[in-house]
């Protein structure tokens, strides 16, 4: 077998650490927005339980983000209910 092209090997190696960095970005923001759809389906209600008004309402909100607050799917909401084992 012959001597390798260094170029060749140097191209080679750069397309894959470019393909690594661009994976791993996607599935971190992936992950993250996963993250905080199942954070928001657990505090899908929080409003409707007795002795949380509207002042600690919004120091939760204000402690943990707006975005675990948004409007959950209802297809989540039902398999984080059953994990739940609501």
């Amino acid at each position: 077998m012959g001597k390798k092209n260094p170029v060749i090997i140097k191209a080679r190696q750069e397309g894959y650490n470019n393909g690594f960095k661009i994976g791993f970005e996607q599935g971190t923001e992936s992950g993250r927005n996963t993250a905080i759809q199942i954070f928001a389906a657990r505090f899908d209600g929080l409003d409707k339980v007795p002795g949380i008004g509207p002042k600690i309402l919004d120091k939760v909100i204000n402690h943990f983000g707006q975005e675990y607050f948004q409007e959950v799917p209802d297809e989540l909401r039902k398999v984080v209910k059953d994990a739940k084992g609501i």
